[in-house]
């Protein structure tokens, strides 16, 4: 659920809500005015690197046309396909780090500047283009001023104002929207032959392939697992540093999307003086009956600073089992045993 060079190249793959940006391309291409750098952005679960995947292959097939489109059939396409072009530079943070390096994206900038393997264009994908380190945003910028003929060089972004400045204005930019709450919902129960709860694809933040993967089992998974080490939590039963490092591990934006709606759910309950609201959207009450009467305010500030640390984990990575470890301790104040938040 991530975006990812610990990840595989994507099949190429365009989806509905891709028209518009791929209008903007196929219209670029045909009239030669393709910029030498693109900027695709849009939040995280919208297919941004299937369509980057679709892109590198339209451009690179050996039949291109001035419609930009990819046969399948030709030995770029089969290199692509087995994820072995030699002109495509997929550029993603490595194995067990957050960010991409200098290094990286110097290696991927020279070999930019080389002769295409296959006399064509040469294509280096950068994904999540805001986790690079200063440097190496910086070391974009000569490739950005002055481009290696048949270059392309795409950033994909969900945080397009993390970036710096210079090299935003660089580049072109196209942006891959939401689609509607209705096409959406069309579209996943196409995928998964059954229809989906609209507050499924709300939980994912109406992001499509987000909402694919909780609908196939990845949902019910995070949220048995959440309530378990929750509960568990809450009742003194498991520590905080534990938690929180679990959490950290994986999944960690969905979980702290769960809490936000947990929170909101707690605050609904406390302000109907009813169990019966709290329940997450389309659930039932999912957590035993808390210890004690519930602060209204406490918990609206509990989201605050939920909310607040969701934003600051989005910028950074660095201590994140410590800010989570900070927030829970906050947590069992306002809601658990006394005693449990010093555990």
């Amino acid at each position: 659920m991530a975006e990812e060079s610990t990840h595989s190249v994507p099949a190429p793959r365009l989806l509905p809500w891709h028209d518009a940006a791929v209008s903007q391309l196929q219209s670029a291409w045909a009239s030669q005015r393709l910029s030498h750098a693109l900027l695709l952005q849009g939040q995280d679960g919208l297919g941004k690197r299937e369509l980057a995947a679709w892109l590198a292959a339209a451009v690179l097939c050996e039949k291109s046309t001035a419609t930009l489109e990819h046969c399948g059939q030709c030995t770029s396409c089969a290199l692509l396909a087995a994820g072995s072009h030699p002109d495509l530079i997929w550029v993603a943070p490595e194995e067990g780090k957050q960010q991409i390096s200098v290094d990286q994206v110097r290696a991927a900038t020279e070999r930019l500047t080389k002769t295409s393997y296959r006399q064509g264009y040469k294509i280096a994908i950068v994904e999540p283009a805001h986790q690079m380190t200063g440097s190496a945003a910086n070391g974009l910028l000569k490739t950005l001023e002055e481009p290696t003929p048949q270059s392309l060089l795409v950033l994909l972004t969900s945080r397009p104002s993390s970036l710096l400045p210079t090299v935003r204005s660089r580049c072109l930019k196209i942006a891959v929207r939401r689609p509607s709450r209705e096409q959406a919902l069309r579209w996943l129960q196409a995928e998964t032959g059954t229809a989906i709860e609209p507050q499924l694809l709300e939980f994912t933040g109406d992001a499509p392939l987000r909402a694919l993967e909780f609908a196939r089992g990845g949902f019910d998974e995070l949220n048995d697992g959440m309530q378990r080490s929750l509960g568990q939590l809450l009742a003194g039963q498991n520590d905080v540093t534990q938690v929180a490092t679990e959490w950290a591990k994986s999944a960690l934006p969905q979980r702290l999307t769960w809490l936000d709606l947990w929170l909101m759910s707690a605050a609904r309950s406390a302000l109907g003086g009813s169990v019966e609201l709290f329940t997450f959207p389309a659930r039932s009450a999912h957590l035993p009956s808390l210890s004690r009467t519930l602060n209204i305010s406490a918990l609206y500030a509990m989201v605050d600073r939920l909310r607040a640390l969701k934003a600051q984990l989005a910028r950074t990575a660095l201590q994140r089992e410590l800010a989570i470890e900070s927030w829970l301790i906050a947590l069992l104040q306002t809601l658990g045993p006394t005693s449990a938040a010093h555990r």
